[in-house]
């Protein structure tokens, strides 16, 4: 199967690479395109046996697969050109579904695949299975260090003082809608948690900033018929980049590897 990757940053780089070294077996490259023209030319120096395409449309008329990994605004457009094209679309920046719900549904008009990884956290088969019944509640706690979270619109809105915290602070509680505005570069897994339960607006989220936070921690919480469930997941940064999650990269190394195989694992 031919993956064209939209986006070379860390993740889009990671999967590039991975895939050129035959790390997940039954993939091939069918190209790289990014506005970044340095993380092109960084990735080309790496994986030498592909090409860049300045048309995005071009790359994706190559591919079987069209991997995104670029940010919420530009997602969308991504993800809409591939879909219309009839091609297996695996999403990273799933927060930008929320601008735009119907790409959902020209998922299923086009009968094509649209694939998001669970990405950092743990558990989205246990609430998947559970949202079978009657699922009640759905909560994820985000627990990180404040330089991680300083740069936020909510943060700076409303001036919260998080540089000399001394005890872990409590700095937002909302629905994932509210909260991806707010925390744009923060809580993508609220996104794809709420994807797999209850939605947007009832899916709740609770940011901490801790200072003696070494490990970002996100903590699920799902209540109903079948009883609850309790994840902890404590992520460590990725080694090529400390601002991306290293379990990020390795699920979706994960998830093509499944799309890929005759035997699933798991809900």
């Amino acid at each position: 199967m031919k993956v064209g990757i939209v986006g070379c940053g860390t993740i889009g780089s990671e999967i590039a690479v991975a895939i050129s070294k035959g790390k997940i077996p039954g993939y091939s490259l069918a190209g790289l395109y990014d506005n970044n023209e340095n993380q092109i030319a960084k990735l080309l120096s790496i994986v030498k046996k592909t090409e860049a395409f300045r048309n995005l449309i071009e790359l994706i008329n190559k591919s079987d697969l069209v991997f995104e990994a670029t940010q919420k605004s530009f997602m969308p457009l991504v993800v809409e050109k591939a879909l219309v094209a009839k091609k297996k679309v695996l999403a990273m920046s799933v927060g930008g579904i929320v601008e735009r719900p119907d790409l959902l549904s020209l998922a299923e008009k086009q009968q094509a695949h649209l694939f998001f990884p669970s990405g950092a956290i743990c558990g989205i088969d246990g609430i998947l299975a559970g949202n079978e019944s009657n699922l009640n509640k759905i909560q994820i706690t985000s627990t990180k260090h404040p330089r991680s979270l300083m740069n936020a619109p909510y943060v700076i809105k409303n001036k919260i003082s998080i540089e000399n915290l001394d005890r872990p602070k409590i700095i937002f509680e909302g629905t994932a809608a509210e909260a991806i505005n707010e925390f744009p570069a923060n809580v993508n897994v609220s996104i794809t948690l709420s994807l797999a339960s209850l939605g947007i607006e009832r899916t709740i989220v609770r940011i901490i900033a801790d200072p003696n936070c070494q490990k970002t921690r996100q903590e699920i919480f799902a209540e109903g018929d079948f009883g609850s469930i309790m994840t902890v997941t404590e992520g460590v940064a990725a080694p090529s980049n400390p601002s991306t999650g290293y379990l990020a990269i390795l699920s979706a190394k994960a998830t093509l590897r499944r799309i890929n195989s005759m035997v699933h694992v798991g809900t």
